[in-house]
């Protein structure tokens, strides 16, 4: 029997997380809040203020561009990602499943190609490849929020995608000492993409521009200075300013955020963030523990010593997006999945490497023991969250078949029932996956208002206790 390429394997393992994150998205209705609020021109205030009643949903790219300029005004820069997130709210739930398992597919392909010191390549390891998925599956504190939400992917995954497609020549250009050559087209092509990722996450992009900045001031000292290296961070400076620059920022702060003003978040809600991700990321930071105690044995292997120093920026890079996050009033977890990305890159960089020069950081008996225990966590996690979607999805659909039937009537739609699977015990058989996204008692709530403007009712009540967000 013909024995499959190693290559070839990696694109069957790509297949499989293309067709389990297709299904877990279609299994997700439109989450209450955000998904209904976009999927309508927006009015030109505060996201908790309810919408009108002459509120209109977003019928071309005309109303999506309006849109977004009241948005701009009104409440935030974050211009790209709002724009796919209201695209695909308008033409439908069903592309975006489709396209948003392809974006976490590139994802993958983005973090392997740095891995594998910048190189864009169909040729990839089945153990890196298995490993990315395995890391972003199992050390996310926020799976659905960043995967599976329409607004949260395009907030989180996908300015992610562009932020790692807009380094991989930069890396590229370090590794091989600025002996790397683009055509005089890419200069241009690599400004639009500087732009898209300088519009990313206003968490990011200042420590991207800062160590992008220094290290073309190295690259001119070195005489290794190209000008496509200038055209993309200036095409992230623009992206940046756009986003910073948003009148709506100071909006969003004075108006819908009140808190008291301080120059250092440190109350219980941040260090509770921060404290979650760090021991869920716990064997990950033991993994690089580990790379630092055997890091003479690897350099003798022949392992590059710059590949060190990129995991240790590529590390540290992301700690700074979380300690970044203090200085703000609102520090959702889902903010921490940029950072979980760069320290994934951080362990597969060395892990690439290891598999290069034949010498592995951990001990066989250690490898053999954590890999079989990753199987048979992905094997419990995989299926518990298609059975934990499936009965969440049955209820959801339920709920839009009733608020269908009442379309036009005039009538309030009660929900009487919360969304089944999702507390407990479902929560760590899941792998922390389990979404939980509620209504509010309060009728006047701008989700329930927008849930029913969404399909013409006069309101929704919910009888079931609400935790509120603080």
């Amino acid at each position: 029997m013909r024995k499959i390429s190693a290559a070839r394997r990696s694109w069957l393992i790509l297949l499989g997380v293309f067709l389990l994150m297709w299904a877990l998205n279609s299994l997700c209705y439109r989450f209450y809040g955000d998904d209904y609020l976009y999927s309508f021109v927006w009015e030109g205030h505060a996201m908790s203020v309810p919408l009108s009643e002459h509120a209109r949903r977003i019928q071309s790219f005309g109303d999506i561009f309006y849109s977004l300029k009241l948005h701009y005004m009104t409440w935030g820069g974050r211009m790209v990602a709002h724009f796919f997130a209201m695209f695909f709210l308008w033409v439908g739930k069903g592309w975006f499943n489709v396209v948003n398992a392809g974006m976490l597919v590139l994802l993958l392909l983005a973090m392997q190609w740095i891995a594998m010191g910048g190189k864009v390549t169909a040729r990839l390891s089945p153990f890196i490849t298995a490993l990315s998925f395995f890391c972003i599956w199992t050390f996310n504190m926020n799976f659905g929020s960043t995967l599976l939400w329409v607004a949260g992917s395009c907030n989180y995954l996908w300015t992610s995608v562009f932020l790692l497609l807009y380094l991989i020549p930069y890396v590229r250009h370090y590794l091989t000492n600025g002996q790397v050559r683009y055509p005089s087209w890419f200069g241009p092509l690599w400004f639009v993409m500087g732009a898209l990722a300088g519009n990313s996450n206003e968490n990011t992009i200042c420590w991207i521009g800062l160590s992008g900045g220094l290290y073309l001031f190295y690259a001119w000292k070195k005489k290794i200075l190209s000008a496509w290296m200038l055209w993309g961070l200036v095409g992230l400076g623009v992206g940046y300013i756009a986003l910073m620059a948003a009148p709506g920022n100071m909006e969003r702060l004075h108006s819908d955020y009140g808190y008291q003003r301080l120059l250092i978040y440190l109350d219980k809600k941040h260090i509770s963030v921060l404290s979650m991700a760090i021991v869920v990321q716990g064997l990950l930071w033991f993994y690089l523990f580990k790379v630092w105690r055997r890091r003479e044995n690897l350099l003798r292997a022949g392992i590059d010593r710059k590949y060190f120093y990129l995991a240790a920026w590529f590390a540290a890079t992301g700690v700074l997006f979380e300690l970044i996050m203090l200085f703000s009033p609102i520090l959702p977890g889902r903010s921490v999945f940029p950072q979980l990305v760069f320290l994934v890159i951080s362990m597969l960089l060395i892990s690439a490497q290891g598999e290069v020069h034949h010498i592995p950081v951990l001990q066989k008996s250690a490898f053999r023991f954590l890999y079989g225990l990753a199987v048979l966590y992905m094997a419990i996690t995989g299926m518990s969250n298609l059975v934990i979607y499936s009965i969440q999805h049955q209820y959801m659909q339920g709920i839009w078949e009733q608020a269908e039937s009442l379309r036009g009537q005039g009538k309030i739609m009660t929900i009487s029932a919360p969304m089944p699977a999702r507390d407990g015990g479902w929560l760590l058989i899941s792998g922390l996956h389990v979404v939980t996204v509620d209504l509010s008692n309060n009728d006047a709530s701008w989700k329930n208002v927008a849930f029913a403007q969404y399909f013409g009712l006069k309101g929704v009540h919910v009888t079931y206790p609400v935790k509120e967000e603080q």
